[in-house]
């Protein structure tokens, strides 16, 4: 049994709904199938945005609500702890469950959707595509596939990390947040990874409180006794929700072949340096919301990163890799000295060229330095 489309998605994550959310409000004519592995995704994430002047606006052109909305940001290490304002901008968590549910209720009725379908293979066969199912065969002219298919030697090639989380939404017995000021990095001393505590307060007594390690070969089983130790500093509480998960913090990436077009982990959409993801996929979908996927365009649609910022990120990652225990110094001196709508800018993929420059400056310059010769010399 076999049915043929004009396009076929793998994966209803964030990068798949998001973008055929807006592909489908200007290409009505193509056949569309949605596939899905598992019938009930079991969702526990949070997605987190900066926004602002010169920002994608996610709420408006998605039709999103935020879970929560912070105004002011607190990096620490050790004894020294910086707060920053960051107006006119903001920083904004939407809830993974609501958010993928309002995406894809947004293409319902205009595509097709099939769940509990695990690909087995994809062959090209005579100019179709053939995505093969354990109970099924479907044909395809093109193929938009979320799956992420980074390799184990990408993963642990020079200076590849990975960034791996474990974390709890609370909710304490006593006031011990504030919900105006969200905990972006609080570092701790490791000389081995690079380990901080991200805590988003959404009220005086609930808070997603996240201890995250950028790793060569993250052990979960240390991560989590880690974070056991920072939930231990709060009094009496009750865990009402717990996340996990790994991004790869690397620079390889899939290309289009074979009218295959790699999107999400794969593509490099999440940002090496920081592991966001949601803008960058606002960004890509943008630049092709406008174009209809056909054979003399379809190279259009590969997801290409700022070259620049590709080799700042590829610096920074070089640092992390080979000198975990600078890297707290190496933010604390950049949210300390630097401009902190630069700073945003940077982060969220839409920096000036006067950003770019602000933020070196900021660095610590002999360790940059160090991390460009290591990058460059082997």
């Amino acid at each position: 049994m076999s049915k043929s489309y004009d396009i076929v998605v793998i994966g209803a994550g964030l990068s798949s709904l998001m973008f055929l959310s807006r592909y489908i409000l200007k290409n009505k004519d193509q056949s569309i199938l949605l596939i899905e592995k598992s019938i009930k995704k079991n969702i526990n994430q949070t997605f987190c945005i900066w926004q602002g002047p010169d920002l994608i606006d996610i709420k408006k052109i998605y039709n999103l609500k935020p879970r929560h909305v912070w105004k002011k940001i607190e990096v620490s290490y050790e004894n020294d702890i910086i707060c920053r304002d960051i107006s006119p901008y903001s920083y904004e968590c939407f809830d993974g469950k609501e958010t993928l549910k309002k995406l894809l209720n947004q293409c319902k009725n205009k595509i097709s959707i099939k769940q509990g379908l695990d690909v087995r293979k994809i062959k090209n066969n005579k100019g179709l595509i053939e995505v093969i199912t354990k109970n099924i065969t479907i044909k395809t002219k093109y193929l938009i596939d979320s799956r992420n298919k980074i390799s184990k030697e990408q993963y642990e090639s020079p200076p590849s990390l990975q960034q791996a989380f474990v974390g709890n939404e609370i909710i304490s017995k006593d006031e011990e947040f504030d919900p105006q000021v969200i905990k972006l990095m609080n570092f701790s001393n490791n000389k081995k990874e690079v380990e901080f505590t991200y805590t988003l307060p959404f009220s005086k007594k609930s808070a997603l409180v996240e201890t995250t390690f950028f790793s060569k070969k993250p052990a979960m089983r240390n991560i989590k006794n880690a974070h056991k130790k920072v939930l231990g500093s709060f009094k009496k509480f009750k865990s009402i929700k717990e996340e996990r998960g790994i991004i790869p913090m690397i620079l390889d990436r899939e290309f289009i072949n074979n009218n295959n077009i790699p999107i999400g982990l794969s593509a490099g959409m999440a940002r090496p340096s920081t592991g966001y993801s949601m803008m960058r996929i606002a960004q890509w979908v943008k630049s092709i919301e406008s174009k209809k996927i056909k054979q003399e365009n379809i190279n259009e649609f590969q997801f290409k990163p700022n070259k620049l910022l590709e080799w700042f990120d590829s610096i920074f990652l070089t640092v992390c890799y080979f000198w975990p225990q600078k890297v707290p110094n190496l933010f604390m001196k950049l949210f300390s000295n630097a401009d902190i709508k630069s700073i945003i800018r940077f982060m969220s993929d839409a920096p000036t060229l006067s950003d770019i420059f602000l933020i070196i400056l900021s660095m610590p310059k002999k360790l940059m330095i160090h991390g460009l010769i290591k990058k460059y010399v082997k």
